[in-house]
């Protein structure tokens, strides 16, 4: 399970809890003290959470279409809960489509370099402390003691305490600010708080419109100020050029992102070394690869690339494998491993990694025929 997974459902198990202890003390309460529990009042509960969550669902994605408007966006999809209206060839369109989200998902596209991304951010966080100050002035205005019994006060006080806990839930998750399953506008924050992954973050947002027409990416920026998420960026060009096989600048760019191995993650800066590794092996006689190997990669990088489950590890690891350590037995693990990392793949990479891997597994057996013979015979 990929720590984004972890994250999530952490998330979610804190989300349930919550609601479960708000719902059985806090709403149980402000029941009891204005009406008996019954079916009526079960009911008119369930009503009101439905239509809340609609409305907030609905606001959430709104407010970030008018704030993509004030921050210099084009606004190219507008998804909610699947119901999606998307620009095709200029023309609106609506169809049923993914979105990478909790409820819904409002992609954009900068009209320009002076595009911010923060109104897009902020403007639902405001919408969300409107809407809590709404409700809480409403329930404060049902507790007066003047109030009849049977005062719609009553009912409003309900139901500001149920859409208090929805809004607050939905805001809860949009605003975490680390890497979850989906993007979340608290992980924008953090991204967009260094202003290297700025033009980062409206260049990986491009890529996206091009995917999602079909259209060419072109040449994709090249980043020199790394960080993680411009790392993410650069390796869009390494995958192009490992694609091409265009090694020398597949290496060049490699080395750019992991000149110093402070800026990226230990398992990004890892697996940037294995698919060094795996340009090394793939065009370096084999006594400079062996030098280079022994020199360069030390255990802890080893250990990685046989422990890591991703395609970049895994043919790194069929590589050395094959033709470092002549262990038959090590490639079928690993081919056994390769269905699994490639589930885990980004999908616009597959394709690309399943050739990688190919070639790999092609240079191994012209090194060992009688290994690719004896796979054939089983």
């Amino acid at each position: 399970m990929k720590k984004e997974d972890v994250a999530s459902l952490v998330i979610y198990l804190i989300m349930i809890a919550a609601a479960v202890i708000v719902g059985l003390t806090a709403v149980k309460g402000v029941f009891q003290s204005h009406y008996h529990i019954d079916l009526v009042s079960y009911a008119f509960a369930l009503i009101v959470i439905f239509v809340g969550l609609l409305f907030n669902i609905i606001m959430l994605e709104a407010f970030h279409a008018l704030g993509a408007k004030i921050g210099g966006y084009r606004i190219v999809s507008f998804n909610v809960l699947g119901l999606c209206f998307y620009k095709k060839e200029g023309k609106w369109k609506f169809g049923f489509k993914d979105f990478d989200g909790l409820t819904g998902e409002t992609k954009v596209v900068p009209k320009n370099e002076k595009s911010k991304l923060t109104p897009y951010i902020w403007l639902p966080v405001l919408m969300y402390f409107v809407e809590l100050v709404g409700c809480i002035v409403i329930y404060t205005l049902s507790e007066d003691k003047n109030l009849s019994f049977d005062s719609p006060l009553h009912w409003l006080s309900v139901a500001a305490v149920l859409w208090i806990i929805i809004s607050s839930m939905i805001a809860l998750y949009n605003l975490v600010p680390i890497k979850l399953d989906s993007m979340t506008d608290g992980y924008r924050l953090t991204l967009i708080a260094k202003k290297e992954n700025i033009e980062a973050y409206n260049e990986l947002l491009r890529i996206e419109e091009c995917q999602m027409e079909g259209k060419p990416i072109g040449e994709v920026k090249i980043f020199p100020q790394i960080t993680e998420f411009t790392a993410s960026i650069n390796l869009i060009s390494v995958y192009e050029e490992l694609n091409n096989a265009h090694y020398d600048r597949a290496e060049e760019l490699i080395d750019m992102i992991i000149v110093d191995p402070k800026k990226v993650s230990t398992q990004t800066y890892n697996r940037l070394l294995a698919q060094k590794l795996y340009i090394k092996i793939m065009t370096l006689p084999l006594e400079e690869v062996k030098e280079y190997y022994d020199k360069q990669i030390n255990d802890s990088v080893r250990k990685f690339i046989a422990n890591d489950l991703s395609m970049e590890s895994l043919r790194a690891y069929i590589l050395i494998a094959g033709l470092l350590d002549d262990s038959n037995g090590e490639i079928e693990f690993a081919k056994s491993r390769k269905e699994r990392a490639l589930k885990r793949s980004v999908p616009s990479r597959v394709a690309i990694e399943q050739k990688l891997y190919e070639e790999a597994l092609n240079k191994v057996y012209e090194a060992h025929p009688d290994w690719k013979e004896e796979k054939n015979k089983k």
